[in-house]
């Protein structure tokens, strides 16, 4: 956006603004929705416009990556009251599963202030992914809903260029056949991307 610049209104400036996160390698899930809304706002406004929003993203990542902030999330995920990580480690249904490694990703990500979007190392078929969302959804049953995980859901196998979303950001790289597995943690949603070959 040329500098002094405003958005028209809240459809644009959401669009402007997501766009700008990605070309920071910022996810717009690690702001709240009050942040958010009232960075929207900042960009409608003749006097403040999108360079004041970007500066405000660009300080909630700042704020996001300090050392305090990873303490803090450290913190949190230490005092979980379902100590979900431990427990899906020691359950006999999920210990020798994949969903121990999948949810420590998950919760490394948030430590570290990482991407919401992960990409998981092995593809997978059909048969094991349908097999990996019935232990996703089991590992979901443990999470009371007191605890730092939540809302497990995940999402069939979806041919991912017939949808047109083929593209990997703005990289060269592309996407096949994909299912998701999502948790929200701290109420930020991650979401495991799992390569399926047919």
């Amino acid at each position: 956006m040329p500098k002094g610049t405003y958005a028209k209104d809240a459809t644009e400036a959401e669009t402007d603004l997501i766009a700008y996160c990605k070309a920071s390698h910022f996810d717009r899930e690690w702001m709240s929705d009050e942040r958010w809304a009232t960075t929207v706002r900042i960009a409608c406004d003749k006097e403040y416009g999108y360079d004041e929003a970007y500066r405000t993203i660009d300080t909630d990542q700042v704020a996001l990556l300090a050392e305090t902030a990873k303490q803090g999330r450290k913190s949190k995920l230490d005092a979980d009251e379902d100590d979900l990580l431990s427990l899906v480690e020691r359950a006999d249904e999920l210990a020798k599963t994949l969903v121990p490694n999948i949810l420590q990703q998950c919760a490394d990500a948030y430590l570290g202030g990482q991407r919401v979007n992960l990409g998981f190392s092995k593809a997978m078929t059909r048969t094991e992914f349908a097999q990996l969302r019935k232990d996703w959804t089991v590992a979901g049953e443990y999470a009371t809903g007191d605890g730092m995980f939540t809302n497990f859901h995940s999402f069939p196998p979806q041919d991912k260029q017939k949808a047109g979303k083929g593209s990997v950001g703005d990289t060269l790289a592309r996407r096949d056949t994909q299912g998701n597995l999502l948790v929200k943690i701290a109420g930020r949603t991650f979401n495991m991307h799992v390569d399926i070959k047919d």
